[in-house]
Formats: structure tokens, sequence, C-alpha cells
């Protein structure tokens, strides 16, 4: 598929989900709309935090502590917004795939779609078995997103910052980092660029990490193995990797992910042991899988471990231990509900 240029204006973009991820990406861009590169920004948001943002703007906390309160424009009604250029969605991802007619009416004929996921974005290519692709059904249902919005619009985009949002209408930016951008080999390079700068502009550091796939599976390794074993032991990785078991266990994972990389045509750079040492430096700090299972929330098992498994089987790769984990997850799920 041939893509159509962005266009040679300034751009429209629109944050769908202005959350902790999603509203520190939106507070920077908005706080810089209509300069430069970047055209009306506008924020998806629902709830008491839309309406904080919409009485008194949108508060944003940096990592040194400054609050600043910047005037965004932000609604509920992607319908009521014309065609974007660029959409961010800063979503969970089992909350992107109803929204595949939503996505596809808000976006112009041109426009690009940065995913900001935490496991295997819906656009990723998996084998069908058939001699083609597709996106894996655990983050794709049906094929729906595929079909309506096409993964060569896609720009693929990883968080490596922390941020959160203590209360309606405030985002924390907590651990300053960057974003990781770009695109699968063979992909369109332009438009990675200009949105890379774009962002840039707007404050953000950001990474293009060539073949996107490195970057992909380099978090993947991390999510799928840290964020799986600190919801089932309902501990930070910091504390429960000081047992033996528990670090052996959550190092085959990675390794499993690290044979699935490989046969992605990616490579970690990371070892595995180092990894494990950064997470042991951090007692404190809780995976997002954690946090949602302490705060009630539906934990991102299919997006990040079962989605994973697909890959893995589609690419013949054997991952006991990630299955192991993903099936214990599962039941954890269920038993919420008992």
């Amino acid at each position: 598929m041939t893509l159509p240029p962005l266009p040679d204006r300034p751009l429209d973009i629109c944050i769908f989900g202005a959350g902790a991820i999603g509203g520190a990406l939106g507070a920077q861009l908005s706080h810089v709309a209509g300069t430069g590169d970047i055209g009306r920004v506008t924020l998806i948001a629902r709830g008491a935090h839309l309406a904080a943002m919409q009485e008194t703007g949108l508060r944003f906390r940096t990592p040194d502590g400054e609050v600043a309160t910047i005037p965004v424009t932000a609604t509920d009604d992607p319908a009521s917004l014309p065609p974007q250029d660029v959409v961010i969605t800063a979503l969970k991802g089992h909350q992107i795939p109803a929204l595949a007619d939503t996505l596809a009416a808000l976006m112009a004929p041109h426009a690009r779609i940065l995913p900001v996921v935490n496991g295997v974005p819906w656009w990723y290519p998996v084998p069908d078995g058939q001699g083609g692709v597709r996106g894996a059904e655990e983050v794709d249902p049906g094929g729906r997103l595929w079909q309506k919005i096409g993964p060569d619009r896609a720009i693929g985009a990883i968080a490596y910052f922390g941020a959160s949002s203590p209360e309606p209408g405030l985002i924390s930016y907590d651990i300053k980092g960057y974003l990781d951008i770009g695109r699968l080999p063979g992909g369109d390079r332009d438009d990675v660029v200009r949105i890379a700068a774009l962002l840039e502009s707007a404050g953000w550091m950001i990474r293009q990490t060539q073949p996107f796939q490195n970057a992909l599976w380099a978090k993947m390794m991390g999510n799928c193995s840290m964020n799986a074993v600190s919801a089932i032991t309902r501990t930070p990785n910091g504390i429960n990797l000081k047992a033996r078991p528990i670090y052996d266990f959550t190092g085959a994972i990675m390794e499993e992910v690290r044979a699935i990389a490989t046969a992605e045509g990616a490579e970690i750079g990371m070892p595995t042991e180092k990894r494990l040492e950064l997470a042991l430096r951090s007692p404190a700090f809780k995976s997002s899988t954690l946090q949602d299972l302490e705060k009630g929330r539906p934990m991102e098992i299919e997006p990040i471990f079962a989605a994973t498994v697909t890959v893995a089987k589609a690419r013949g790769v054997s991952c006991p231990m990630l299955e192991l984990a993903t099936e214990i997850l599962r039941h954890v799920e269920r038993s919420r509900a008992l």
C-alpha cells in the first residue's frame, strides 16, 4: 500500500486516551500548539479528568516538581473533531479493538497513527500459516483494526518514561525518559522522521531504533517476564528477585522472549543478567501489571503475554515458562470475579 504523504502544513494531532502517558504527551504538545509543525492539538478523555481539564486546564508536574497549568482542548466526543493528521493512542491494548470504527473515522486519508502500547501492537504482522500475515487475535479480534485502519498507517511507539495521574486534571511526569518510534524494515521513513522532529519540538527526547522490532522485543523481554512475575507474586521485582527460584523463573522467561525476538529477526542487546540486575536496584518500582492488579483494573494479559505466545507459536519457538505465567495470570484475573 502506498500511503498519501502527510500534508505540507502544520499537523493536527489528537491524543486518544489522556491518562498518564497520553496526558504527558498531550500536555507538552498542547503547550506548543500552533507553532512550528504542530497545528491544533486535541485530547480525548472522559469523566472527572475531562471535566477538570475543561474547567481549569491540564496541570503538568515535571520531574523537578514544578507544576504548570496548560490550556488544552479536550473532549469525550471524537466525532465532533475534523479529520486528524496524526492520532496518538495511549490506551491499554485490550481497549483499542472496540474503537476500530471510531479511530478510522477520526483519521484523514493521509493520517498516521502512533499506538503507544505495552504489549504486542495490533499492527504487528504475525504469520497466519497460509503464507500471509495478520495481527495477533489477542490484540485485534477478527482483524478489525487491520482492516479498518491498516498496519501501513501505524508507526511504532514505545514509551520509556514514567508518568501517573494522581488526581483528575493532574499529570505527573515522574521519571524522565524518551519515546522510541519507528517502522519495521521496508516501511516509509519520511513520516517517522517528520513526526520525530515534531515531538522533539514539543520537548520530548526521541529515539528512532532501526529496525523497530529491536526496540519492541527489548521492551517485551522485560514486560513479559517482570510484569508477569510481579503480578503473580504481588511484590515488586526488586524484592521478589532476591529469591533465587523467582530470579531463575524470571530469567527463563526473558530467554524465551529473546528466542522469539531472534526468530523475528530482532536483536536484544542487553544480557538477561544485566536486565535482572537493573530491576534489583529499584525495590519500590511496581510494574504496570502489578499496579493494575492492586487497583482492581483489568490486567493486560492478552496484549502482553498471550499475544507474545501467539507470535512464538507462529514461529515455532517453545516458551513453556511464558505460557505457564500467562495461564497463572488468567486464573488470578478470573479469581477476582469470584
